[in-house]
């Protein structure tokens, strides 16, 4: 059986606050699939990079890396810029590619996207700046 990992994927910033809410998903997600690593990696600005989260991965055993972007929706960065920095095709939802001579089963899940629950969360943020008023 091959170990897998998991990657939670950042656009980085100059700002505290993004790397932060970031690595809180990805902690989250560790809580809740503690069979497996959670490891961040940042597109930009931030580190660890994309590279250097999936490094680490695979040093610590991982043949099989589920990578989940954290942006809401596809675009340029997810569909392009990820996946090169992954080291598999553009526009795919995964592959094989190599960190350090290992070869790695890489397995590209989808960004936020329409999901029913976001829209509670932006109502629940929009109730509580109306308590405000």
């Amino acid at each position: 059986m091959q170990k897998e990992g998991i990657l939670v994927i950042g656009h980085g910033s100059k700002l505290d606050h993004n790397k932060n809410v970031v690595t809180h998903y990805a902690e989250q997600l560790g809580r809740r699939m503690s069979s497996m690593p959670v490891l961040v990696g940042f597109m930009n600005i931030n580190t660890p990079t994309i590279k250097e989260g999936l490094k680490k991965l695979v040093e610590s055993g991982a043949e099989r890396v589920y990578v989940i972007p954290c942006f809401l929706a596809h675009g340029i960065h997810t569909r392009d810029d990820i996946t090169g920095e992954l080291g598999i095709p553009q526009g795919s939802k995964g592959g094989k590619t190599k960190v350090d001579g290992m070869e790695v089963d890489i397995r590209y899940c989808e960004p936020i996207g329409l999901d029913e629950r976001v829209t509670d969360v932006l109502e629940d943020r929009l109730r509580e700046r109306m308590k405000k008023e």
